[in-house]
């Protein structure tokens, strides 16, 4: 049986440097991911998450990680909140945007969630 592990990498990330002052939420405030999309080439990974928060509302988390040979990596995470009956976010960034298809296979980025869930 072969392991999902699309968007896992960046998910990651994201749950590391998500909080509530800077974001407006956490990831003890997220309670599943709904859908995502990833794209990775060499020298950088992008991936986009529709999450449900556990308040009812639902964000859009974008992040995006590049290096270069022998290069310090940077990455960027922007948060957004999707207006009521919104089911995906508004485009990004230049088409073809997202770069993958969406998708709502979610339970191995659910699994990630709730193991670094800081909530009781």
């Amino acid at each position: 049986m072969t392991q999902r592990i699309d968007g896992y990498y960046e998910l990651g990330h994201a749950l590391d440097v998500l909080d509530a002052d800077t974001h407006s939420f956490s990831r003890d405030d997220m309670e599943h991911v709904e859908r995502f999309w990833s794209f990775s080439e060499m020298d950088s990974s992008s991936a986009g998450f529709v999450v449900a928060l556990r308040d009812g509302r639902r964000a859009y988390i974008d992040f995006l990680h590049w290096h270069g040979f022998e290069q310090d990596e940077d990455f960027r995470i922007t948060a957004s909140f999707l207006a009521s009956g919104q089911a995906l976010p508004l485009p990004q960034g230049p088409s073809p945007w997202p770069p993958s298809d969406w998708s709502d296979d979610t339970s191995h980025l659910d699994r990630l969630l709730a193991s670094r869930s800081l909530a009781p």
